[in-house]
């Protein structure tokens, strides 16, 4: 598919590749106009593609119900790149606040590194030589590093990033890199977590398209939620697919609400992909709170 999109570029591509490399100037400004639309003027063939747009820009988030009674000095003192992504960098800073914070209590040494876009959503798009370039700048940040580990916490980043085959000539280097690649989640999967008060009392889990077979974000989630986490997806993709959301709205909304039909009955879904919390967000029932499973955590240590 995304050779045939490479092959036959349209405006809806470019405008794909448009807001996808200019990440930084364009994702908060689009958002605030978004906003901005009055729900009676928006078309109802883009509504909902508006709707995820003003989401994008952020806001309280979910209430957190999650504290960590102390952290496990697994990884005192350990050298490690954070791969952020997109959305954490440019518009919902509170994951990577909360990121950073988990690292921190863990005893990690966040190395610095300007990584750029893993480079998926325009690969997929047919974009492959600008998909490239931002992946020789991740992996030459990682070189320069001396190639630590690179903890991620968005299940389609890290699949991206997975795939940068093209920029190893040695498959030694190339397994280096795929093993260096680790979830947030497993790293904290060992930490105890207390439930609060506020817990909801049912909490969906999407799982996200992208997720590996090890799936680490749910497993950290169904170890900890225990009885609330009343609902789980298999993998049904939440309808954003890329350039799908643009180039195929009503294809999009089918397979969202299929989606939505095993997380029925949520009053939380969450999540670990930047790009399923937009989606879902937008397309969510009203009473339906949907977020990263980073705002259910809150950045304070609670001890007995």
């Amino acid at each position: 598919m995304a050779t045939l999109r490479g092959a036959h570029p349209d405006f809806k591509g470019w405008l794909w590749k448009t807001w996808l490399t200019n990440a930084r100037g364009l994702w908060s400004s689009t958002s605030l106009a978004a906003k901005l639309i009055p729900n009676k003027f928006r078309p109802e063939k883009f509504g909902p593609l508006l709707k995820m747009l003003a989401g994008l820009r952020g806001g309280p988030g979910l209430d957190p119900f999650l504290t960590i009674e102390t952290f496990s000095d697994t990884y005192q003192g350990k050298k490690m790149l954070l791969f952020a992504g997109c959305t954490a960098n440019y518009v919902q800073n509170r994951w990577l606040t909360t990121a950073l914070w988990l690292l921190a209590g863990l005893g990690v040494e966040v190395l610095p590194g300007e990584f750029q876009c893993c480079g998926g959503g325009l690969k997929s798009a047919g974009f492959t030589s600008e998909a490239g370039v931002m992946a020789q700048n991740n992996v030459d940040i990682w070189r320069e590093a001396g190639r630590p580990r690179v903890v991620t916490f968005c299940a389609s980043c890290h699949s991206s990033l997975g795939g940068y085959e093209a920029c190893f000539a040695d498959s030694s280097e190339l397994d280096k890199w795929r093993n260096s690649l680790t979830p947030l989640s497993h790293l904290v999967q060992n930490t105890p977590f207390v439930l609060s008060a506020n817990t909801p009392k049912r909490i969906g889990s999407h799982r996200p398209c992208h997720a590996d077979k090890a799936d680490c974000d749910f497993e950290f989630l169904k170890n900890t939620l225990g009885d609330h986490l009343s609902a789980a997806t298999k993998k049904e993709c939440c309808g954003f697919g890329g350039v799908m959301r643009l180039g195929a709205p009503k294809l999009a909304d089918s397979v969202g609400r299929k989606c939505w039909d095993r997380l029925a009955g949520s009053e939380v879904v969450v999540t670990g992909c930047s790009a399923c919390v937009a989606q879902l967000t937008a397309t969510a029932a009203e009473g339906v709170e949907v977020g990263h499973w980073l705002e259910a955590i809150e950045p304070v240590v609670k001890r007995r």
